[in-house]
């Protein structure tokens, strides 16, 4: 008995690490390709900070890439298992298909469990980490910010943009500075450019630009435009001091991803984005916010289990042997539970308890899984 145990755990223990690291493989390169990389091109991280961000990648991806692999692993184990008579000549020994899958569904209840402790605390810190790696760069080279061709508002009163960038130097820079209605104010052209974050002799934050081959236009008198240690029409070289009240770092607004369990449960109880004093419908929305946010990372968990539950008598009652046909019965299996949780996501209403219908996906797979299994055992 155990060695028959110990048989179908190791078949799937192997198929689902081999589906569960392509997924990541395909994850983490999707990230790096979209984020990582285009973080390096700008400047904003170095190698260093580059491969911390890889590796905070695989905490964030590794939830979403359990449930696809071990449903892949486990309908491709007992798929072949099907279709070779594995599991006909086990129940023919006396065992139903039952006994055959617990050992199965034990092993991947406690995966589910560490999947729960990714998504609750694990994830959310990686991805914490992750956001304030780039921002806090960033916020040590202001010149990180600026993404060649695109307009930047990172700097409040200010627009800036340049043509290219070659590490800290911005070329063909441009700087607007906006008055409190958003009219310009003045504009500056530059060859070239650098920033930096410092403080002026009063110990004020001050964002300091460095021009070469500039030149300025202004609207309104010459007084108003607040310009250290002066104003100019063009110079070959200037430098500009514009006083900040966020010199020292970069805005950084911690998303609901980012939030631990623990967060999530203090937020509700404290309130997260709105004033004490804010309406009780708009007080109820926002809870019922952090609620789904919370239930869906858990329903993500237990999908690792009830995924893995459905994959046995499918596997079973399909009885194919072949990669291609169980990876797709694997995605098209998948992508039905995801577009139901999604589904159950949508609703708004908190009268309705959206946090409570994330769960449903899971409880269907399970009931499902049930019901096919016990057709399958009176085969």
């Amino acid at each position: 008995m155990r060695i028959l145990d110990r048989h179908v755990l190791r078949e799937c223990g192997v198929a689902s690490a081999l589906a569960t690291g392509a997924f990541v493989f395909v994850l983490v390169a999707g990230n790096i390709a979209q984020q990582v990389i285009g973080a390096v091109s700008t400047g904003k991280v170095d190698a260093w900070q580059a491969l911390e961000l890889v590796w905070l990648l695989f905490p964030t991806v590794l939830p979403y890439a359990l449930p696809m692999g071990v449903l892949t692993g486990v309908l491709m184990t007992f798929g072949r298992m099907g279709a070779d008579g594995e599991v006909t000549a086990m129940k023919s020994a006396g065992l139903s298909l039952w006994r055959i899958a617990l050992p199965v569904w034990l092993a991947v209840a406690a995966l589910a469990l560490f999947s729960a402790w990714l998504n609750l605390q694990a994830g959310p810190d990686s991805e914490d980490g992750f956001q304030r790696i780039l921002v806090g760069a960033a916020g040590g080279n202001p010149a990180g910010l600026i993404i060649p061709g695109k307009l930047n508002r990172q700097f409040k009163g200010l627009l800036i943009r340049a043509e290219s960038k070659e590490g800290d130097v911005l070329k063909g820079f441009r700087l607007w500075q906006l008055d409190e209605k958003g009219a310009i104010r003045q504009t500056m052209v530059a060859e070239t450019a650098r920033l930096a974050l410092s403080v002026d002799a009063n110990g004020g934050s001050v964002l300091r630009v460095r021009l070469s081959k500039a030149r300025l236009s202004a609207r309104g008198a010459q007084d108003e435009l607040d310009l250290r240690p002066g104003s100019f029409t063009s110079a070959d070289e200037a430098v500009l001091e514009f006083p900040r009240d966020d010199a020292g770092h970069v805005a950084y607004v911690k998303r609901l991803r980012m939030m631990t369990a623990g967060e999530l449960i203090e937020a509700m109880d404290k309130g997260w984005q709105l004033p004490p004093d804010a309406p009780a419908a708009d007080k109820a929305r926002e809870v019922m916010r952090l609620k789904v946010q919370l239930m869906f990372r858990i329903a993500t968990a237990m999908s690792v289990f009830s995924l893995a539950m459905l994959a046995v008598p499918l596997a079973v009652t399909v009885g194919r042997a072949e990669t291609n046909v169980n990876a797709a019965m694997a995605l098209g299996v998948a992508l039905g539970y995801y577009l139901l949780t999604s589904m159950a996501s949508w609703v708004k209403v908190p009268s309705l308890h959206p946090e409570a219908l994330v769960l449903l996906p899971n409880l269907l797979v399970i009931v499902i899984a049930c019901w096919l299994m016990a057709r399958a055992s009176r085969r």
